[in-house]
């Protein structure tokens, strides 16, 4: 069936028609129809939503890695620093570490931070992206935040997704493994296409121009 894009283009026009297409685009990307292949690495945990309609799925701390290195192992994953299993390598790491009932904890010093590796790795539908942000209890409770927030995953990337926990408190925080540390949200992605002009005399104008940072007052 060959459709007529221009008329459908022009159907928009009508607040019924355009309402009934929102809402079954917004049913079909609820529905979990665009799907996404994932990988739980070794230590690691599935994300979950905590609700039926939560939009966010939490992530947990599989191990802090490196920002620099690769594992020399499997090159598509950073070199892990700290499994909270094992006594790291690095005798400067030493120090953070704090023994409990359930393993290995690593105390994040105020106005430190970490990368931390989340466990999963993401194979996404070409028409998402995942934002990763902050969880608002560690937020409000600890002033625990996200370096990288609202940090973007792209379609293409296939390594471990990972989040920059910083400790904004005065105090010391105890990461412990599998704590959950972010959340991934899911959005469809636009990609515009671009037309160069010569000057900003080729542009539109607007009654608010170049106005911004602050302009319209406190």
């Amino acid at each position: 069936m060959k459709i007529d894009r221009d008329a459908l283009v022009e159907s928009f026009a009508d607040p019924e028609i355009m309402e009934l297409v929102t809402m079954s685009v917004l049913e079909y990307l609820r529905g979990g129809n665009l799907i996404n292949k994932y990988c739980v690495l070794p230590g690691g945990k599935d994300p979950l939503r905590q609700s039926d309609e939560a939009v966010g799925f939490d992530l947990h701390a599989r191990a802090i890695v490196s920002a620099l290195e690769m594992n020399p192992d499997e090159p598509r994953l950073r070199k892990t620093l700290f499994d909270f299993e094992n006594l790291p390598e690095n005798p400067n790491l030493t120090p953070y570490i704090k023994p409990d009932a359930d393993g290995l904890s690593y105390i994040i010093e105020p106005g430190k931070s970490v990368l931390i590796g989340v466990g999963v790795a993401f194979q996404l539908n070409p028409y998402l992206f995942q934002w990763v942000a902050p969880r608002s209890g560690l937020a409000s409770k600890f002033l625990m935040n996200l370096g990288n927030a609202p940090g973007t995953i792209d379609p293409d990337y296939r390594g471990e997704a990972g989040v920059i926990l910083m400790n904004n408190s005065a105090n010391k925080f105890c990461l412990t493994h599998n704590m959950r540390i972010a959340q991934m949200i899911y959005q469809p992605v636009v990609i515009p296409g671009f037309v160069r002009v010569d000057s900003l005399d080729d542009f539109d104008e607007t009654n608010r121009g170049s106005g911004g940072f602050g302009h319209t007052g406190f």
